[in-house]
């Protein structure tokens, strides 16, 4: 891996950050962070356990600390979906090789196996993921250099648009 050569990931969850991003390191030997995995070390929970113990802020800051510590590494980066919420995140991927992966809250919702909840408890989820979408998605058009909607992609395409987007990096 060439030193320096960095390929950020952003995007709702369910848009395929965590799954391309290990996918397309494993092929090419770029390192992988997932700045999720990093959330939970530090924090000591799982994320779902952070959510219900901590608060919105405790859990910022700390999601702000490993994002700015993932961004000093080499490889490829998953951020957490929340992190282009943070000011100091956004600054710091100024200038920085960003694909934004685009996905619907239908999507979103299948992907992350919330179809099987039953009618009512997907009508709230799927409400939930598209208020987020249209909260979070002007920053991740901000911050994103690169785009690729995932919605109608399979993972070997998407892993194939990850990989492009990270050759193309020099």
């Amino acid at each position: 891996m060439v030193s320096g050569r960095r390929l950020v990931l952003v995007g709702a969850p369910g848009s395929g950050k965590t799954t391309l991003g290990r996918s397309v390191a494993e092929r090419t030997g770029a390192g992988f962070t997932d700045t999720d995995d990093l959330l939970v070390a530090e924090l000591g929970l799982s994320l779902p356990e952070a959510w219900a113990s901590l608060s919105s802020d405790q859990i910022a800051a700390a999601e702000t600390r490993v994002c700015l510590e993932a961004l000093a590494r080499d490889g490829i980066i998953a951020l957490g979906s929340g992190a282009v919420a943070q000011p100091p995140v956004r600054q710091a991927l100024a200038g920085r090789p960003v694909l934004w992966l685009q996905v619907s809250a239908t999507q979103a919702a299948r992907r992350l196996g919330m179809t099987a909840l039953g009618m009512e408890t997907l009508v709230v989820v799927r409400g939930r993921l598209e208020a987020q979408l249209r909260e979070r998605d002007p920053w991740y058009a901000a911050v994103a250099t690169l785009r690729l909607d995932t919605d109608r992609l399979d993972v070997a395409r998407a892993a194939e648009g990850v990989e492009q987007a990270w050759e193309g990096i020099a």
